[in-house]
């Protein structure tokens, strides 16, 4: 007797942004070492919906800018590979190293356009906030050797709060997940804080495992 055929449900996630995406560990810009949050975000998806299938593309590119590069890129990348069902959005990191008067409106303008231009295609957005960054990490901050510094820090909250306020106002097309709240390094023990953050910038392997739990846990309810 045949077996049963059964049609499996097909998502296409596409996951953007910067190293954060790419999965640096910290250190050595090499990719062969790159730990990315969307291994784990397969497995977990594969795990959990059985009856589904899920191609996850991994466009985090080294470095990028939101404002001049993400949104110059991300039309190219919807076009080449997509349409996608879900889109995963992680910008700012770099944009902030840089404290530019002005810079909160012109940074949450070009995270807003990333995501005009994925709904724009029919796909559903995760809107990830800003993480926290080196200036809290360890005694970066304090001696003055941190990336990103207080200017940086304030934008970087200014702009999470335009983003929050955004997702809130978008009729479901975008799912906010909060990643600075969630997975903050200042309400970490020494401990997790080693586990988790390599260099006060990027996660460690345990970090986007962890960030990958985050994602899914707000995206579930997207899949059937």
């Amino acid at each position: 007797m045949a077996a049963e055929s059964k049609f499996k449900e097909n998502y296409k996630i596409l996951a953007f942004g910067d190293s954060l995406t790419a999965g640096n560990i910290g250190g050595e810009l090499n990719e062969a070492l790159d730990k990315p949050y969307t291994i784990h975000l397969s497995k977990l998806l594969r795990e959990n919906h059985p009856n589904a299938t899920f191609d996850v593309n991994n466009k985090g590119i080294y470095g990028e800018l939101v404002c001049g590069q993400m949104t110059d890129r991300l039309p190219k990348v919807l076009k080449e590979y997509g349409p996608y069902n879900i889109v995963i959005i992680l910008g700012g990191t770099n944009d902030i190293i840089e404290a530019k008067k002005g810079l909160e409106d012109t940074l949450f303008e070009g995270i807003k356009r990333l995501h005009d231009s994925a709904t724009g295609q029919g796909a559903k957005c995760i809107a990830m906030t800003i993480p926290e960054t080196d200036v809290y990490f360890k005694d970066l901050g304090k001696r003055g050797l941190s990336w990103v510094k207080e200017e940086g820090e304030n934008i970087r909250l200014v702009v999470n709060e335009k983003l929050r306020k955004y997702v809130n106002e978008s009729d479901n097309k975008i799912i906010l997940c909060d990643l600075a709240e969630k997975f903050p390094q200042q309400s970490l023990s020494s401990e997790d804080l080693e586990k988790f953050w390599s260099d006060g910038l990027h996660f460690t392997e345990e970090g986007y495992n962890r960030m990958a739990q985050i994602i899914y846990e707000d995206m579930k309810h997207l899949l059937l």
